[in-house]
């Protein structure tokens, strides 16, 4: 096996380790549980840049840093039929999101259409999982967040404001949810981290230095490089990009009432916006489903230069998430582990998660 290569990860000792490690700092069970799930989720779905990579170095040490609350007192600040703000205490994102996002899908449920605003929170992982949960309740569901303050404006030389992100999940009849979770800026800065762990470049157009030169060495991104806008140049559509990232900042640093992203702490506190639609509320489901299957097919009977059939946003996904859940496992690199054996260590939390049988 090569030094690059990933191992795979027993799910259920994962999450069991996962879970040890976060109550060491004094997460509740439950909420070291939830954590935990969510962080998983981004990893079976195959978004590496968002999962349990992450699991040290941005949620374990910030809570041992103080940075993150394990304790919170999140609570709702503003309440009305159809819309909430609440306030996360500085709490994990994972679990003031999940509450947010709750109280979005209740609410739909009671009037048809539910939003949350969340501010004071802090990291929430992977947009995707949050907007997923309207699913469940076969119901459309939005997560949006503010990101770390790494984004420069087209044609900018400075950080402005955050690597925003955006997510909507909606049932189909086909076997797999659509579901869209993308970044307002070219890629997510976890595609950096990844690049930087196997040792690879990034292509030109992902970010810049303070001169405006391209970065393709992800080591040099450290400690002033700058993320562009999707699109990457005004040319490509940056302005598009931008305008989704001002648009994450509107719903929710603005609307929670706790500061955008070019105003707050960057990397410290995050603000969310969570919402749901109930479909029967516009339109009778059948008539939804049917529609949804119309559109996927006559999408799918596109041609396509080397002979491929096209995917819709979620499947590809979705079908890696089954292969992976049967497996009973998810791969990570050698370079996390390493970095779970020393926190293990440290903590003094049994380490076993190499033994793959």
């Amino acid at each position: 096996m090569r030094p690059d290569e990933d191992i795979p990860v027993r799910i259920g000792r994962l999450l069991a380790f996962a879970e040890a490690l976060l109550r060491t700092q004094g997460a509740p069970p439950a909420d070291a549980a939830l954590t935990a799930r969510f962080l998983l989720e981004a990893d079976l779905r195959g978004v590496e840049s968002h999962g349990m990579a992450h699991l040290v170095d941005f949620y374990l040490r910030r809570l041992q840093q103080g940075q993150i609350k394990a304790r919170p007192n999140i609570r709702v600040t503003s309440d009305a039929p159809a819309a909430a703000t609440i306030d996360a205490d500085n709490g994990l994102g994972f679990v003031a999101g999940h509450l947010a996002m709750q109280l979005a899908i209740e609410k739909a449920r009671a009037t048809g259409a539910g939003w949350v605003a969340c501010g004071n929170s802090t990291h929430y992982g992977a947009g995707a999982a949050y907007a997923m949960m309207a699913l469940e309740q076969g119901m459309i569901g939005f997560s949006l967040s503010t990101g770390g303050r790494l984004m420069t404006p087209p044609g900018g030389r400075g950080r402005a404001l955050g690597l925003n992100v955006l997510a909507v999940a909606a049932p189909t009849p086909r076997g797999f949810p659509y579901v869209l979770d993308m970044a307002t800026s070219v890629v997510a800065h976890g595609k950096l981290e990844i690049a930087a762990r196997r040792g690879e470049a990034i292509p030109e157009g992902w970010a810049i230095d303070p001169e405006g030169r391209p970065i393709t060495d992800p080591a040099r991104f450290r400690p002033d490089g700058l993320m562009l806008p999707l699109g990457g140049s005004a040319a490509l559509g940056a302005f598009k990009g931008f305008g989704l990232a001002l648009m994450v900042d509107i719903l929710s640093g603005a609307l929670s009432g706790f500061g955008t992203s070019a105003e707050i702490e960057a990397g410290r506190i995050a603000a969310h916006c969570f919402g749901a639609l109930r479909i029967d509320a516009f339109v009778p489901i059948e008539q939804y489903m049917e529609g949804m299957g119309t559109m996927i097919d006559a999408i799918k009977r596109t041609p396509t230069a080397d002979g491929s059939e096209v995917r819709i946003p979620g499947e590809l996904e979705h079908a890696l998430s089954e292969r992976r859940r049967a497996n009973g496992a998810v791969p990570l690199h050698r370079s996390i582990l390493a970095g779970y054996r020393a926190a293990a260590e440290e903590l003094r939390v049994p380490y076993d998660l190499e033994e793959v049988s």
